[in-house]
């Protein structure tokens, strides 16, 4: 599996390597020309800007046509608090059919987000820095790699375990994507202005100024959703007779939540700038039929 640009040359049909299978050396004939290929574009259309794009509509589904919802909305751990902002875990995961189009949503978005940890790795290797050598530049991009995956495994449990049924694991899906999504965030301006990959191209330079303003943004945002929740959580459960005093704390964490989804696409939408025109190849070895001719 590479990747690679348009202006490769076309590949030899097949190439001889000697591989050891059982002790034994036997020929297997890899084929060079790739049995699939996927563009960036496409991984960026679906692994980044389909999620956010989903996710707004089924909040705006929600406003348009079941409006009386958002209108009698009241959280189950405080019964007596109204929000004008219902959290985005009952537009995507507990009201229907928003719930179904949101989960024919992740399917799609789940398999092409996969590949964005390695689009990123190779990406900070056409850098030409020297810093690249240096002891802490493998950490700091193996810790990116982890958490590029950690962070759709969040995303995955947030959708598929409801807020109303699981509120717990819920809450740690959606921790675990958020704090993922933080750590990606700062971990990939940092491997992008080290590994010398901001001075290869004017528009580079330009994706790192935005890639840090939206952590700049983002990281207050974020640590914003744990306060305005906890505060709304404590203050309802010791004082229920002054909940109303409390409602902006429950729809300010709503805001935060509907600003971070756009933030998440955006963010992961840069790269169709950064390596738009590049492709990745996808190519299947079999040692099978030359086992059998050995």
């Amino acid at each position: 599996m590479t990747i690679s640009d348009n202006t490769v040359q076309p590949y030899p049909s097949t190439i001889p390597v000697a591989i050891t299978f059982d002790d034994k050396k036997v020929p297997e004939i890899i084929p060079q020309k790739p049995e699939g290929r996927i563009r960036i574009r496409t991984l960026c259309f679906l692994g980044a800007l389909l999620p956010g794009l989903g996710c707004y509509f089924c909040i705006a589904y929600t406003y348009l046509f079941q409006f009386d919802r958002v209108l009698n909305f009241t959280s189950s751990h405080c019964p007596n608090v109204k929000s004008p902002f219902p959290p985005v875990s009952y537009s995507i995961g507990v009201w229907e059919p928003q719930k179904f189009i949101w989960l024919l949503v992740l399917c799609v978005h789940i398999p092409p987000r996969l590949f964005f940890a390695m689009v990123y790795k190779c990406q900070y290797r056409l850098g030409r820095s020297i810093h690249q050598k240096e002891e802490w530049f493998p950490g700091v991009a193996r810790a990116h790699m982890r958490f590029l995956f950690l962070e759709p495994l969040g995303l995955i449990i947030v959708s598929v375990v409801d807020i109303d049924s699981h509120f717990f694991i819920h809450s740690f899906g959606y921790a675990l994507w958020l704090i993922s999504f933080n750590f990606n965030m700062l971990l990939n301006t940092i491997l992008h202005h080290y590994s010398g990959f901001r001075d290869l191209h004017d528009y580079h330079d330009t994706t790192f100024q935005l890639k840090r303003l939206m952590f700049i943004i983002g990281c207050p945002v974020s640590i914003s959703t744990a306060v305005t929740y906890l505060t709304y959580a404590v203050y309802c459960f010791n004082f229920s007779d002054f909940t109303e005093d409390f409602c902006n704390s429950y729809a300010a964490f709503s805001i935060a939540e509907y600003i971070m989804v756009g933030f998440n696409s955006a963010f992961y939408f840069l790269i169709i700038w950064e390596m738009g025109e590049s492709h990745i190849d996808l190519t299947v070895g079999n040692i099978k039929p030359a086992l059998m001719d050995a």
